[in-house]
């Protein structure tokens, strides 16, 4: 069968842009709609209207792009047609939780895509990783406004709503919020880094084999990443507080979010102190990319969980959040990532940016097999970030999957991941601050 005009222009765009893969079924349903959609879009005097609502530049490739996003992101009833993408609403978003059925356009922006997908590119060109997952968020109201993935996941689960084992990126951040915010932590109140039994027979060890750095500020103990340090923490949570706070933030359950098939992954068992305490760190359970998207938005825009999502409605009302902690909490934990990215000793220090302060925190976990069990030199390493870290307007996650190198794991934060990040975050904060 020879494929359709718009078929043909759905394989452009997928060589254009290497993320939006999918198969046939799907090609096909996105090129019936975009013939219902090319007669009112031809009515259109100018593409920028159509490009103006979902934030891009006047390109019909990066415009279809958005929709091919879109359509892997939600059911094809819920894509917005091109006439409520070409109404120019508000700039204010429809309140979390809404069943309103207002016009919704996307909140996906072509620029920001092209900067993502161009990152990816690069990346995949230099160490050709098993995979790599990219999203950029507003963490002040939860708007997705990129995203990608360098492969096709072999199910129907997108890997941004997979849940993947040890999230140590985001749980990390979250215990430090839960002891602030509980009252258990001070900077400099010092500690023995290193190797600490925390039960008979049970050892928790820093990263450098347990060596540790001696008698050290747990301000410090978070710059370096010290596993004691968030075993210590752990210990002054109080009881079923800590997977309390797991909870709040949104682990445990689905976000909401437009896509289908998202997974809820797990809070990890804390039974046992050696279990809250390797929880704490993040080893133990599951979450998505998405998942700790929202959690750490939640500090970057002063304690209140978001519901990402890739539409908003054309209302005048604020999207609200669910308070998770105070403000106060979420300043002091910010400021205290400032730290890792921006002074030394902090183990993040590749990420920082010109021109705005960047926080944020690096995790490293050693990859899993379908049985639970570690597999021997195969790493992810991810970065969450948010920045200006005093006034955030955009969080970046970025996870690279096992990448082809000969470097020492310790080292991809600076080599292999905080480039792109980079990348994506100067260039989006500029394009930001132009448009």
């Amino acid at each position: 069968m020879t494929p359709s005009f718009e078929e043909k222009e759905i394989s452009t765009v997928l060589q254009a842009f290497p993320s939006l893969q999918m198969d046939e079924d799907k090609r096909r349903e996105i090129a019936g709609h975009i013939r219902r959609e090319r007669e009112l879009l031809e009515q259109m005097k100018k593409r920028k209207k159509y490009a103006k609502v979902i934030g891009g530049a006047v390109a019909s490739l990066a415009s279809l792009a958005l929709l091919f996003i879109a359509y892997q992101w939600m059911p094809s009833e819920a894509v917005p047609s091109a006439q409520q993408m070409n109404t120019e609403g508000s700039q204010k978003v429809q309140a979390a939780g809404t069943t309103s059925q207002a016009d919704k356009v996307l909140t996906l922006d072509s620029q920001i895509q092209d900067y993502i997908e161009e990152a990816i590119h690069k990346t995949n060109k230099a160490y050709q990783p098993e995979n790599m997952t990219v999203i950029v968020t507003d963490p002040n109201n939860g708007e997705i406004l990129g995203m990608g993935n360098l492969k096709r996941p072999t199910d129907r689960v997108p890997h941004i709503v997979r849940a993947m084992s040890d999230p140590v990126v985001a749980f990390p951040i979250v215990t430090l919020a839960a002891a602030i915010e509980e009252g258990k932590y001070k900077n400099y109140e010092t500690y023995e880094s290193g190797t600490y039994e925390i039960t008979p027979g049970k050892f928790i060890k820093d990263h450098n084999v347990g060596k540790g750095w001696g008698q050290i500020a747990y301000l410090e103990g978070i710059q370096r990443s010290s596993q004691v340090a968030f075993a210590k923490l752990s210990e002054r949570i109080p009881e079923d507080s800590l997977q309390q706070y797991f909870e709040r933030f949104g682990f445990g359950a689905k976000t909401g979010t437009e896509q289908l098939n998202e997974q809820s992954g797990k809070i990890p068992n804390m039974d046992t102190p050696y279990d809250k305490a390797m929880a704490a760190y993040g080893l133990g359970g599951s979450a998505s990319p998405i998942q700790q998207v929202a959690a750490v938005g939640a500090i970057a825009n002063g304690g209140e969980l978001m519901k990402p999502h890739v539409t908003r409605e054309e209302t005048n009302h604020i999207d609200k959040g669910r308070r998770v902690i105070s403000v106060e909490t979420a300043k002091q934990v910010r400021a205290i990532l400032e730290t890792l990215v921006n002074n030394k000793p902090g183990s993040d220090t590749a990420f920082s940016i010109k021109e705005h302060t960047v926080a944020g925190r690096t995790g490293i976990v050693q990859k899993r097999d379908q049985q639970g069990n570690f597999i021997d030199g195969k790493y992810t390493y991810s970065f969450i970030g948010f920045a200006p870290s005093d006034d955030p307007k955009l969080l970046v996650y970025i996870a690279v999957d096992n990448p082809n190198t000969d470097l020492w794991v310790r080292l991809w934060g600076q080599e292999i991941v905080a480039p792109p990040f980079k990348e994506i975050m100067e260039n989006s904060l500029q394009y930001l601050q132009k448009r």
